[in-house]
């Protein structure tokens, strides 16, 4: 009779994605198989021996009845549950191999090891059935192949080499692993233990890289041979199991038949790993891997590099979050010299020991005397772990060769630590950390917790990257190439719409908005607009920093401070006063200079050319920086347009059409930029010349800058006060202090008698021009007209040149840009052309198969979450009804 399957289906019907304890799938023979596996060569072939032989049994043991702690009750009458959580069930695989071809039932979930006849019970097997129901969504969101897209949920068992791993595994899982001298893992081993009435095995090849280390576009597993209702028969097929990861070019059914020997071709280590999953009465929920031991020597024949890769492959598992790490320690060899500690413990990662168990095995062989140090690990004295130490003892040498089987070692490690001091003499919550099987129950319930945790953050982050993902596939799509034509033809109308409608204006991604450290480089987050006002603004602020710098005093002022202050107090908006490396010029000096410059002027007055002079080099300046913002506004559009040109024929240029677009685009650029230049030129050379028709700004500017000089001037000389009661005074309201009043009254009345003679609307501050000027009056009129008229020529020539560079130049990319695609292509557009140009490459072929790899998992892995929450609504439903 056939086994009733559950109503969860598989994950993916086209995926080949393992079927818990199922029939293996037919595509996965060998002729099907492929060699992608993640590995490293080595011409040294690996020697696993053979299972030891069966040896009489050992007299019968009086086993002391086990705790609830340590073994569950089984049910009386345990009936399958049609809970849609529970594992699926599968045929089984008929093989000459198997010597129980009956069909395997996964554990009923309702059931969970425990008679639920008292509440007592009845609440541990809900438990039992929570904690069951998560590591099988665990296990299965594995076998969909996420844990590259999310940290999921796992324990890594890791130690040195004869540690006593491979022990503590058996003992939690109740199977024989291989044995050999030196390192016996070369590849990672998942371990998936669940309860069930009757004892079954399965082994199942998963393969996620391929031989450089790569990531699969799909994951694949194989179930490596049929279900082993024989324990006996587990130690062979781990061997030849980890053997077909070793040696991925090879079919596994011929090694799964022993028809094959490790030969040079063999890889040392893999990261593809064999997957376990062990149901038994006597098996606790359990979900871990176990990692090849850490190497601190390589023996002779063996390659230094091996220790450097197996490390790497620890550190690959360690360092995500989600990661519970079993840290396995020797008691029969000093800490120190275990390098699998130090990885763990020496960590620059401080989480890791919060996430880390440490388990001490091999305490039987604790030297007299050296007990108390291992004590002080397990008291949390030293070596503090936030999760703490167990003990726990495993069959030595000895009992493996009398065929101690582990239900026999089970009870010896019982007796052990309760007849052995100082085992028996532990106290208080140090007796509950000795045993394996209190060691399992804490694993479990640690797992089982962590998953329940990020149970609803993986379904987010599984939704979104799913998203992510179909938005990504759609934009890799397969093109048209039944019209070849129509479809270029749409490509380039559409990239032309897109140009134009940057270069008018689109606001900047929304990713800029969050980003802390913005590249004004990157017109693609920042805008394009936005980056050619940058470039405009800085042409501008370079061009105002060419003002004339004009200091009005006398060049032997000695003190620098009084100089600052004198600045400070001169500068107003818009006056850049103090530019660094400015030629200065000094009130005496600009009188020197009118001096020299005299030659047949009336007396009191000066040749024009000295106001040329003083303004030109200014003037000069402007051709190399106006020069300098049509390069910033190249660089920024030719990037701009490269990137739009690689967003939409990026795909396309292994045929030539992103190559051949690009080339029309920049030569039409270089000829719009060659006019705009001329045109610019053309304005450096109006500036040449001073000229100006802009009076009213020109002398309103010119009176600002002579009251501001003279005042400077005045207060050069420690005349500061009475510009300063000029410039303060107002005729409406005394002064507050008394001291103040008399002058307050003295202007007062300068003003009213000006008034009396006729001469009204004088301002307190026109009285400063009456000041006397040292007789340097000429040059206060020349500083002050030639920095006037550069306000004027300034702000003239900072909106002129950004303007005739945006209208000749930026916006005369988009007119007329469909007849320059067009009449430049037009020789190209054949169909035979179009369609050589719509062939895409090699890569964008890859992540399109990628990204549907891809989607193919996140889509498993969001129905089985979503199988996962229906079956707790309903457990939830029931419990209340009967409640």
């Amino acid at each position: 009779m056939a086994p009733k399957s559950s109503n969860k289906g598989p994950l993916n019907p086209s995926a080949s994605v393992f079927r818990p304890f199922g029939q293996p799938d037919p595509s996965t023979t060998p002729e099907n198989n492929e060699s992608p596996f993640f590995a490293f060569s080595t011409s040294t072939p690996i020697t696993i021996s053979s299972p030891p032989p069966q040896k009489p049994s050992l007299p019968p043991v009086r086993r002391p009845q086990p705790s609830k702690v340590f073994t569950p009750r089984r049910p009386s009458n345990p009936q399958p549950n049609d809970d849609t959580s529970s594992t699926s069930t599968a045929s089984a695989v008929n093989s000459p191999r198997i010597t129980h071809p009956r069909p395997w039932s996964p554990p009923p979930l309702g059931v969970g090891g425990h008679s639920e006849g008292t509440p007592e019970d009845a609440t541990l097997g809900q438990y039992a059935k929570r904690s069951h129901a998560l590591l099988d969504i665990l296990k299965d969101l594995h076998s969909t192949g996420i844990q590259n897209e999310l940290d999921l949920p796992k324990i890594v068992v890791i130690g040195s080499q004869s540690v006593g791993k491979s022990s503590l595994i058996e003992s939690m899982s109740g199977i024989a692993l291989p044995r050999n001298s030196g390192t016996c893992t070369r590849c990672p081993m998942e371990c998936r233990l669940q309860y069930a009435p009757s004892w079954s095995c399965q082994v199942v090849l998963r393969f996620q890289y391929d031989t450089n280390g790569k990531t699969r576009t799909e994951m694949k597993e194989v179930p490596f041979g049929g279900i082993i209702y024989d324990k006996n028969e587990v130690t062979t097929r781990l061997e030849r199991a980890q053997q077909a990861i070793l040696n991925p070019n090879v079919a596994p059914k011929l090694i799964l038949n022993g028809d094959f020997q490790p030969n040079s071709d063999t890889l040392t280590f893999s990261a593809n790993c064999v997957c376990v999953r062990v149901a038994g009465p006597n098996v606790p929920d359990l979900y871990f891997y176990d990692l090849p031991g850490v190497i601190a020597n390589v023996s002779d024949g063996g390659k230094e590099r091996d220790i450097e890769l197996v490390d790497k492959l620890a550190t690959s598992y360690l360092s995500r979050p989600n990661c519970l790490v079993l840290l396995v320690i020797t008691c029969d060899t000093d800490f120190e010299n275990q390098k699998a500690g130090r990885l763990v413990l020496k960590s620059k990662d401080r989480t890791l020991k919060d996430r880390t168990v440490g388990v001490l095995t091999k305490v039987d062989r604790i030297q007299p005397g050296d007990e108390e140090r291992w004590l002080q690990i397990l008291r949390g004295e030293e070596l503090v772990l936030r999760n703490g130490w167990y003990c726990v003892k495993q069959r030595g040498p000895k009992e493996l060769e009398a065929g101690v089987t582990w239900e026999e070692a089970k009870v010896q490690e019982q007796n052990f630590f309760s007849t052995e001091a100082p085992w028996c003499d532990l106290e208080g919550s140090l007796s509950g950390r000795v045993g394996s099987e209190v060691l399992s129950v804490k694993l479990g319930n640690i797992l089982s917790e962590l998953v329940s945790k990020e149970l609803p953050t993986i379904q987010t982050q599984v939704v979104q990257q799913l998203s992510e993902a179909k938005i990504a596939l759609a934009k890799c799509a397969p093109v048209n190439t039944e019209q070849p034509q129509t479809e270029v033809i749409r490509l380039l109308q559409e990239f032309a719409r897109t140009l134009a409608k940057h270069i008018d204006g689109v606001p900047p991604s929304l990713a800029s908005f969050d980003s802390l450290e913005e590249d004004p480089t990157d017109t693609a987050s920042t805008g394009l607009m936005n980056a050619l006002n940058n470039s405009y603004d800085r042409f501008r602020q370079r061009i105002r920093d060419t003002a004339p710098q004009f200091r009005p005093w006398a060049s032997n002022l000695e003190a620098k401070d009084a100089e600052l202050d004198l600045l400070a107090d001169m500068k107003l908006d818009d006056d850049p006063l103090g530019v660094p490396d400015a030629r200065v010029f000094y009130l005496d000096q600009v009188m020197n200079i009118a001096q020299k410059s005299r030659t047949r002027e009336l007396p009191g007055n000066f040749p024009f050319s000295v106001k040329e002079v003083l303004i030109s080099r200014s003037t000069a300046q402007w051709r190399d920086i106006a020069a300098q913002c049509f390069q910033d506004v190249w660089d920024h559009l030719v990037n701009h347009a490269n990137r739009l040109i690689d967003i939409h024929f990026g795909r396309y240029s292994r045929g030539g059409l992103k190559d051949d677009v690009q080339r029309v685009i920049v030569d039409h650029m270089k000829n719009l930029a060659k006019n705009a230049m001329q045109k610019v030129e053309g304005l450096c050379q109006t500036e040449e010349s001073p000229y100006t028709q802009n009076d009213h700004y020109f002398f309103d500017y010119r009176t600002k800058l002579l009251l501001r000089y003279k005042a400077a001037h005045r207060q050069s000389k420690s005349q500061s006060s009475v510009i300063q009661s000029l410039q303060d005074h107002d005729s409406s309201r005394r002064p507050q202090r008394t001291s103040d009043e008399s002058q307050w009254q003295n202007i007062n009345d300068v003003l009213s008698g000006l008034a009396t003679i006729g001469i009204p609307g004088i301002m307190a501050t026109d009285l400063i021009k009456l000041l006397p000027d040292d007789n340097m009056g000429p040059a206060f009129e020349i500083m002050a007209e030639v920095r006037a008229y550069f306000q004027v020529a300034y702000k003239r020539f900072s909106d002129n040149i950004p303007k005739q560079i945006d209208n000749d130049f930026v916006r005369g990319i988009t007119k007329d840009l469909n007849v320059v695609l067009f009449s430049q292509m037009i020789n190209s557009l054949t169909p035979t052309k179009c369609y050589e140009y719509l062939e895409e490459p090699a890569e964008v072929v890859q992540r399109r198969k990628e990204l549907e790899g891809r989607i193919k998992r996140l889509q498993a892995a969001k129905d089985r979450l979503l199988e996962f929450d229906r079956a707790q609504d309903r457990g939830f439903l029931r419990a209340s009804f009967h409640s």
